[in-house]
């Protein structure tokens, strides 16, 4: 029997210090089995470290989108934008 389930992609990296970790979270058309297309959400979490100490938070993207491809590139960039907003607000 072949199995029916695919791989969720990852990514993971390092931007401007920050850990940024991109995973795809969900696959709309198994929760909403009335979509004929595929819509894929991305979970992104940012880790700003801080001397010894780190904190998390997780980075909403509110979208989805047709391949897991798609889905982490938009995570990435989402994150970057993310992290370029609160590099700036600490330089300021």
């Amino acid at each position: 029997m072949k199995s029916t389930e695919t791989k969720s992609l990852s990514h993971y990296e390092t931007y401007k210090g920050w850990s940024v970790a991109v995973q795809v979270s969900a696959h709309m058309s198994r929760i909403d089995t009335k979509r004929e297309d595929n819509a894929y959400i991305p979970r992104i979490i940012v880790t700003e470290h801080i001397g010894t100490d780190f904190k998390d938070k997780e980075v909403p993207d509110g979208h989805s989108y047709p391949t897991q491809e798609a889905c982490i590139a938009q995570g990435i960039l989402t994150a970057r934008e993310y992290i370029d907003r609160k590099t700036e607000k600490l330089a300021a």
